[in-house]
């Protein structure tokens, strides 16, 4: 049985753009009330803002948050954004910057951002979620993944987000494992190349590595996101959504 989520506050970190924002698109009119964070605040945030209100038809009450992680980390765990997580009975993590560098071109701050913005982000709000999730035995936690990284591989130009990214799923499958029986859920989707405003200039590049020569379209990730979020019995869930693609392609 698919749970109904009207009743429900969900937090979209990284909702404003890219995949988070088909997500946020899909959940306006689905849950009680609808959290969309974004990284900076401008006329375009806001349009989206009143465009998710409109197609909610006042089934949803949407809120804005802006919060810029390329600021550091520092409090972060008594930030706004963690509090919004602790008051959210679904909680969906997009926000994962990736990073492309092969392992004798990473510095310090590479390993760094790649770290904290890939792995530590997801798992410090995951945390914070939980006590009130235990307590009220019931929770939706939606992270994501990168492209092959179901399991440790070898990635040779991008090893330190596949690694972090790879990490996720370990946090995932021990969520699912440690908190089933509060009513909890984590899954992760594992996107293969997909289609937002951010992959405008190398479309094409990414349409010729996907099977049938095309991306995966974000309107599809956010239709795999509801099905996790609604189905109890998903839990512990790395599911790829690629296609079958593999460094082949």
């Amino acid at each position: 049985m698919m749970d109904s989520l009207s009743k429900m506050t969900a937090l979209v970190v990284g909702g404003s753009g890219g995949i988070g924002k088909s997500i946020s698109e899909h959940l306006a009119g689905e849950c009680g009330r609808l959290v969309v964070h974004g990284g900076h605040g401008s006329p375009a945030f806001d349009e989206f803002a009143r465009a998710l209100r409109e197609k909610s038809g006042g089934r949803t009450e949407i809120e804005t948050l802006v919060q810029d992680f390329g600021t550091g980390f520092c409090g972060i765990g008594s930030s706004e954004i963690a509090r919004k997580a602790a008051e959210s009975d679904i909680l969906v993590v997009c926000y994962g910057p990736f990073l492309q560098k092969k392992l004798d071109e990473m510095d310090a701050g590479d390993w760094i951002k790649a770290a904290l913005h890939d792995y530590a982000l997801p798992g410090i709000l995951l945390s914070a979620a939980l006590p009130k999730m235990v307590a009220r035995k019931f929770g939706r936690i939606l992270l994501f993944g990168g492209t092959g990284t179901a399991h440790r591989t070898e990635f040779f130009t991008n090893a330190a987000y596949a690694g972090a990214k790879t990490g996720v799923g370990t946090i995932v499958e021990s969520t699912a494992a440690s908190y089933a029986r509060f009513g909890i859920t984590c899954n992760a989707i594992l996107p293969g190349f997909t289609k937002t405003q951010y992959t405008e200039k190398i479309d094409a590049v990414l349409d010729a590595k996907m099977p049938l020569g095309r991306q995966i379209s974000a309107d599809s990730v956010a239709d795999a996101a509801l099905f996790l979020l609604k189905n109890p019995d998903a839990n512990g869930v790395l599911l790829r959504l690629d296609r079958g693609w593999s460094p082949a392609f």
